[in-house]
């Protein structure tokens, strides 16, 4: 009983470490955002948790990318001009319970989904600040 307890254990732990250093893609349009010819910009994968560039690809003729080989992890997608510059971000994805995000799309103008959840938050503070102190004390 014990042998096959350890052998449990050290499946599950090699199962884990697996998972973990299993390879990942991004990949979508920035065409919606990027100028023609869209071969000027470059797409990258920048890892949030430690700031790191963790992989790079040029748009294609259509404004289609591909990051490919990522390591499992949290990413932010960055558009970045010929001039190095970012122009857009999107994100973050986590990558850590999913091999493949596809249909990604860079699009400077909406608003991401971390602000939406952040301006939720204000909101409700300042309702809660309004109602509780809105009332003359007596």
């Amino acid at each position: 009983m014990k042998n096959g307890f350890v052998a449990v254990a050290v499946a599950t732990a090699l199962a884990s470490t697996s998972l973990m250093a299993q390879s990942v893609t991004i990949n979508g349009t920035a065409k919606d955002e990027a100028k023609k010819p869209f071969t000027d910009f470059t797409v990258r994968a920048r890892d949030i948790n430690q700031g790191q560039i963790a992989g790079t690809s040029p748009l294609d003729s259509e404004g289609a990318f591909t990051l490919p080989n990522l390591a499992s992890g949290k990413y932010a997608v960055e558009l970045v001009n010929k001039d190095g510059k970012v122009v857009c971000t999107e994100g973050p994805f986590d990558m850590t319970t999913e091999a493949q995000r596809s249909g990604v799309v860079i699009d400077c103008n909406k608003v991401p989904a971390a602000w939406w959840i952040v301006g939720a938050a204000a909101a409700a503070g300042i309702t809660a600040g309004v109602v509780t102190t809105g009332s003359p004390s007596r």
